[in-house]
C-alpha cells in the first residue's frame, strides 16, 4: 500500500493537529524501534512514520505543490515494507565524532553482516541501500529490507517462537531479541501490505 497526495494534509490543516498526531506516531515509533547494541537503532517502518516523514518535510520546507509533495512521497513510499518484507532505518549512534567516525570506517562489511533469524527457520539476511555505505566507511544512516518467505511469516507471527536481529560483523557482533510488540507491529504491517 503507497501513501498517495490524498494521505497528506495540508500544511495549515497538519499544523493545528500537528500535536496530536506527532503523539500517536511517538507511540507507534516507540513499538517500533528495535536496539541494537549500544550504538545501533532500527526503526521499522510502516505507513504512519513514513507519512509523518512526508507531513514534517511538507512543513519544514514550505511544500505545497502537488508535484513537490508528490516528490516526497515517492521518497518515503520507497520505505514501506511490502507483503513479505520488513523495512527500516537503520541509526549508528555515536556521541563522540571521531568514534564515531572510527567506527563507520570498521563497520565497511555490515550489509553483508545483519540477519533476522525467526525460530528454526533459515535466516532472513538484510538488504541494505547500496548507495549508504562504499569501500572505505558506511554511512550513519541505513536503509535497509528484510525478504521473508511464507515460512518465516508464519515464524515470525508465532509469537512463541524465537526472533532475533543478529549482527555477525566482526567490529560489532551482537544477538536483540524482538519484543513482542514489535513482532505484533510486524505481522500487522506484512497483513496490511
Amino acid at each position: 500500500m503507497s501513501l498517495s497526495l490524498d494521505d497528506v494534509l495540508p500544511n495549515e490543516t497538519f499544523l493545528a493537529h500537528r500535536r496530536r498526531l506527532e503523539a500517536a506516531v511517538l507511540q507507534a515509533k516507540a513499538v517500533r524501534r528495535l536496539a541494537l547494541g549500544a550504538n545501533m537503532t532500527l526503526l521499522f517502518e510502516n505507513s504512519a512514520t513514513c507519512l509523518w516523514q512526508v507531513q514534517e518535510m511538507c512543513r519544514v520546507e514550505g511544500i505545497t505543490a502537488p508535484t513537490a509533495i508528490q516528490h516526497e512521497l515517492d521518497t518515503y513510499n520507497a520505505l514501506l515494507p511490502g507483503p513479505a518484507d520488513l523495512s527500516a532505518t537503520l541509526l549508528i549512534d555515536v556521541a563522540d565524532p571521531s568514534e564515531r567516525c572510527t567506527l563507520l570506517h570498521q563497520l565497511v562489511g555490515l550489509d553483508q553482516a545483519l540477519a533476522l533469524h525467526l525460530g528454526d527457520e533459515p535466516p532472513a539476511p538484510a538488504r541494505f541501500d547500496g548507495e549508504q555505505f562504499n569501500a572505505v566507511r558506511v554511512s550513519a544512516v541505513q536503509f535497509l529490507r528484510i525478504a521473508l518467505t511464507a515460512s518465516q511469516i508464519v515464524a515470525l507471527r508465532d509469537l512463541g517462537r524465537p526472533a532475533t536481529l543478529t549482527c555477525t560483523h566482526p567490529a560489532y557482533a551482537v544477538d536483540s531479541p524482538l519484543p513482542l510488540t514489535l513482532r505484533a507491529a510486524l505481522a500487522e504491517d506484512l497483513a496490511l501490505a
